[in-house]
Order: C-alpha cells, then sequence, then structure tokens
C-alpha cells in the first residue's frame, strides 16, 4: 500500500513562495494497494491536480478511472475540489464515494450543496461518471482492495476517522479532531478509560497514521473547541498506539514553510524510540510497510447507514440542573429537531432516548441505563467513575455547534429518514376494488403508455407511471423512464399518495423526513422529485396513482397539476373499461 499527499494544508489554500515545499492545497491523499485499487481520501483542492492525473492516466491505458472516495466531514477544505475532479465528468468512470451521514441531510445533498447553481455552474447530478453514494456511521465496511473501520472524531461537524487495512498494513487517516480533554493538550499521558483512550486504541499498531497537527500548545489556548488537534496531544497519542509512522498533516495555514519545519523538529524531539515523524508535503510518496502488528476488523459492525422500515425520532432527554448547560443543550437539541424532556417527564423507558447526564453532579449518577445513547457532560477532565455508562462526553465550555454535532453523532446509530406508508382504514375493500379491475400482471398496454407519455409531456418530466398498489408491493402498468416493472411497498411513494384524494407532490425528495433514505432517492434511479395524482374508481377506492417523477428537484404549475388529475382520470375510466365496470356519469 502506497501513499501519496496531494493537499496537506488545512482551513484555507495558501499557495505562494512561502509554501512551495509543504504545499498550499487543502486536504487530498490517494492510496494505491498492491492490486491496483485507489483510495482518495478527502476532496480539498488537492483533488483538481489529482484528478487531472488519473484522467492522463486513463487517456494513457485505455481505462476509465474507478476508485472509493472517502469524505472525512464536508467542511470546504475537505470538499472544495470535488467539482473539479475530473474523473467525475468522464464517461464510464466509476465512484463509490463514502461519508459521514448527516441527520438532517443526506451525503449527495451535503456535497451538492456546493454545487448549486448559486455557486457553480454545473450540478453535481450531471456528472457523466456512474456515482453511487455510501453515508456511513461508525463501523466497517469493505471497498476494492481494502477493509475499512470508521470511528467519530471530535471536531465541530460531524467527521468520521477511517482505519484502512490493505496488503497486511495498516493507515489510519484522522482530520479533524481534537482532544476530547483539553488538558491532554500538552501531550500528558492519556488515560485508558477516556475518549481519548479510545482514539489511542483506534490507531493502536497502525503502521502509518496521518493525523490532523494544526495547532501547537502555544497557540491552542484561544482556539479550544475549533475541533484540531496540537501536535504535542497527536505525538503522545501515537507513541502510546505503537504507531509506527506518524504523518504530521492538515498544516495550519498560518504556517509557512521554516515554521512546519520548526514544528517537526520540536515533534521528532518529543516522539518515543521506535515512533517515525515525518510532515506531510505535496507530491511526496510513503510506503505504508506492514510491521504485523495489524488488527483485524472482522466482528466491527458495519458502518454502513441502513434506512429503517420506520422512523426513529429519538427524544433528547436532559439530566441536568445548571440552566446554563439546559439552554445549550436545548438549543442545540431544536436546531436538530428533536425534542427535549426531563427525565421525569419521559418515564423509565429510555431505549428511544439520548440522554445528557450533568456527570458533575452526582444526584444524576447511574442515569441512562437502557438508553440509545449517554452524553456526559463535564466542566472538568472526563471522570472515570461512570465511564462505562456513557457513551460520549461533552466537556464544557463548548459551543452550541459542538453540542449539536455531538447530538447528531449519537442519533445517528439508530435514525433513518424512511416511512413507509401507514395502511387506511378501509384498506380490505380498496384491495377488493384493484383486484376486480384484474390488471396486476398484466402484459404491457399501448393505451397505458399513451396516457403516461401525455403526463410525462405535460409535466415536462423524464418519468412517469400508471401505478397500483398491491398489499404488499406497488406495480406498474405503465413505466416511461424507469426500468423496474414493480417495487416493495415499503418504498412506494404512491403508498402515501393514495392517503389523500389530492396530488401530492414532493418538491425534493432528498429534504423530506419519509423519503430522504428510500433507495429509490439514493438508489440508481435517484429519484428526486415526485408528484401523484390518486386513482380513484367511482367507488371511491383509491388504487394507485398516474405519477411522475424527475431527477431535479421541482415544483408543478397549478396547470400541470390539472392537467395530471385529468390524465389520472383517463386511466380509471380505461381501468374500468377494460374490467367491465360500469359506472354512471
Amino acid at each position: 500500500m502506497r501513499i501519496r499527499f496531494w493537499g496537506t494544508r488545512g482551513s484555507v489554500p495558501t499557495p505562494g513562495p512561502s509554501t512551495v515545499r509543504y504545499g498550499g492545497n487543502t486536504s487530498c491523499t490517494e492510496v494505491r494497494t498492491d492490486d491496483g485499487s485507489l483510495i482518495v481520501i478527502d476532496c480539498g483542492t488537492g483533488a483538481r491536480a489529482l484528478g487531472q492525473a488519473l484522467v492522463t492516466e486513463a487517456e494513457a491505458s485505455g481505462v476509465a478511472p474507478r476508485g472509493t472516495i472517502l469524505i472525512s466531514h464536508t467542511h470546504w477544505d475537505h470538499i472544495h475540489g470535488l467539482p473539479f475532479f475530473a474523473p467525475l465528468f468522464v464517461e464510464g468512470s466509476e465512484w463509490d464515494i463514502y461519508g459521514p451521514r448527516g441527520l438532517a441531510q443526506n451525503l449527495d445533498r451535503v456535497l451538492a450543496g456546493q454545487m448549486e447553481y448559486h455557486y457553480f455552474p454545473v450540478a453535481l447530478d450531471e456528472a457523466s461518471a456512474d456515482t453511487r453514494y455510501h453515508d456511513l456511521v461508525e463501523g466497517t465496511f469493505n471497498v476494492p482492495g481494502a477493509v475499512i473501520v470508521s470511528r467519530y472524531l471530535n471536531h465541530p461537524a460531524l467527521t468520521l476517522g477511517y482505519r484502512i487495512e490493505a496488503d497486511g498494513a495498516v493507515l489510519v487517516y484522522a482530520s479533524d479532531h481534537e482532544p476530547h480533554d483539553v488538558a491532554l493538550a500538552g501531550g500528558e499521558p492519556i488515560p485508558d478509560q477516556s475518549a481519548d483512550g479510545r482514539h489511542v486504541a483506534f490507531l493502536r499498531g497502525a503502521d502509518v497514521v496521518v493525523h490532523d497537527t494544526q495547532y501547537e500548545l502555544a497557540n491552542y489556548g484561544s482556539k479550544q473547541g475549533w475541533g484540531h488537534s496540537t501536535m504535542e496531544y497527536v505525538v503522545e497519542v501515537a507513541s502510546e498506539a505503537d504507531v509506527g509512522t506518524l504523518v504530521m498533516s492538515h498544516h495550519d495555514p498560518n504556517r509557512d514553510d521554516a515554521a512546519v519545519d520548526d514544528l517537526l523538529l520540536r515533534a521528532q524531539a518529543r516522539a518515543r524510540d521506535g515512533l517515525e515523524v515525518v510532515a506531510a508535503a505535496e507530491g511526496t510518496m510513503i510506503e505504508v510497510l506492514a510491521r504485523g502488528h495489524a488488527r483485524a476488523a472482522a466482528g466491527d459492525a458495519s458502518a454502513t447507514a441502513e434506512p429503517a422500515l420506520e422512523t426513529l425520532a429519538p427524544c433528547v432527554v436532559v439530566a441536568i440542573d445548571d440552566p446554563v448547560l439546559d439552554a445549550a443543550v436545548r438549543a442545540a437539541a431544536l436546531a436538530e429537531g428533536l425534542t427535549v424532556e426531563r427525565p421525569d417527564e419521559h418515564g423509565a423507558d429510555l431505549s428511544d432516548a439520548v440522554v445528557v447526564v450533568d456527570a458533575d453532579d452526582s444526584r444524576f449518577t447511574g442515569i441512562g441505563a437502557g438508553a440509545l445513547s449517554v452524553l456526559g457532560a463535564t466542566r472538568r477532565a472526563v471522570p472515570t467513575a461512570i465511564a462505562t455508562t456513557v457513551s460520549d462526553w461533552l466537556v464544557l465550555p463548548c459551543s452550541i455547534a459542538h453540542v449539536r454535532t455531538k447530538l447528531r453523532a449519537a442519533v445517528l446509530r439508530r435514525a433513518a429518514r424512511w416511512l413507509a406508508a401507514p395502511v387506511g382504514p378501509d384498506e380490505q375493500a380498496r384491495l377488493a376494488s384493484l383486484h376486480r379491475l384484474a390488471v396486476l400482471d398484466t402484459p404491457p398496454d399501448p393505451s397505458f403508455d399513451r396516457l403516461a407519455e401525455l403526463a410525462r409531456a405535460a409535466t415536462g418530466t423524464p418519468i412517469a407511471l400508471v401505478t397500483l398498489v398491491d398489499e404488499g408491493r406497488q406495480w406498474f402498468k405503465a413505466h416511461l423512464g424507469f426500468d423496474a416493472t414493480e417495487t416493495h411497498r415499503d418504498e412506494s411513494f404512491c403508498a402515501h399518495a393514495i392517503l389523500t384524494a389530492d396530488v401530492m407532490q414532493v418538491p425534493d425528495v432528498l429534504e423530506d423526513g419519509r423519503f430522504a433514505d428510500n433507495p429509490i432517492s439514493v438508489g440508481p434511479g435517484r429519484i428526486r422529485f415526485y408528484a401523484g395524482a390518486p386513482l380513484t374508481l367511482h367507488d371511491g377506492n383509491r388504487v394507485g396513482t398516474l405519477c411522475v417523477a424527475d431527477r431535479r428537484p421541482r415544483v408543478l404549475s397549478d396547470e400541470q397539476v390539472t392537467e395530471l388529475k385529468r390524465l389520472a382520470d383517463l386511466v380509471v375510466d380505461e381501468l374500468e373499461a377494460r374490467a367491465g365496470i360500469e359506472t354512471s356519469s
């Protein structure tokens, strides 16, 4: 396994004569395994040059570029090069993009945000490559050539570190990360039973660790809570973790080449025997050689965020009497759309709750048993007495943004934005009417295809379907612009649409908690807009829809809605006529 650095700077690009040796582009690292598999970690501005190199390589070989992209988090200095990553615009190129799943938005939606027309002339969904997005939580997943373990880091944005095991060697990438306990910023020993001890465990035995060392103790005081490590802390963590080589990266934009040299010398002086310390520099390549310390990742939970069949709306239970802290947690929870209760309001069953407990107040010791997650808030070094109860820590003081990130991470271990439609009270009568039509599983029919084509033309959408909602599936009598002939009912937008007599529009499915994680939204079809007019038979039962969809967010005009309803009525007339059902005008 080999790594090459294309961007090593943190926060903002700093090109110029004073950063020539270590580079001025923001984070981007290339990883190649022995079998030729490519992994790109982060897409800061350094991704532009990497992309050009990959396209040149592909032109010479005649093979379109393909690989895996790991996004640590979606701050600009880690994604700003993505719109300029040329392989995304090459026909036949294939990319799997992994990153932390947000509570309010999925990865692809966040990445597409910086390419909205306000900011960029080309939308992300216009890229020519076959691009698949994978939302991650903590756990293990496989990519070509490697097994990867993801772990949450301590940063104001939801951030993942990656432990990459390939060719018998281990590479850990940890950017951006701040000590959980700020008292450890000076390089003090790391307590085993602590959040920082868990960070040591994540790095343990790695052959190479690429780690954020943006700060040093001398300038850390005014930047606490900004989400970055000090050199002193990182050297101590790497030493305790028995790391082979520590690569200092995410260089501060105010640190020129000479200052990086100086920081490196001081880091090397602090390192224990056996730890090599180098500084990441653009263009340099490092061979990751196995030392035989690789820790198998087997047995960890899957890192891919699989949607559930019903939404989970966890409550935040606040076991805090401090009014300032209570207000901060409540503000953060409400900003994330979470409800807040006191323990006596919620009741004893905490399986659907994230509990935030004041760990400094002995009255709350032990609260949180059986909870979805427990966040311990403390104003001093993380205590060990209740460490087995607490899942994660809030070391005070901290910002609202930091509290939001902690809550988000706690919720993401379970939450999914995909809601199956409920079954209406008249379901048995509705199914009886549907089956009387005797249309399910019949061959395609030009009459229904023609009505679907008229709907597609009237609304200017690429997809139109005549959908029948059966007991456990939705089946398409016509499906223009959509390959499938049926889907499970859990995936059905139309199952929601038949719950109302009017046209149901979803302007952007990624903004709707019912559909954002639906496989139809995030799978190969990538539907972004939906509008369905119920097919209401003359007996009053709604058996399906005439629906249209698009791969871009949009809203139908009043005239288009009226025409969709008119065409739906014609579909009903055709269905009932074929079934020999007499209707009165």
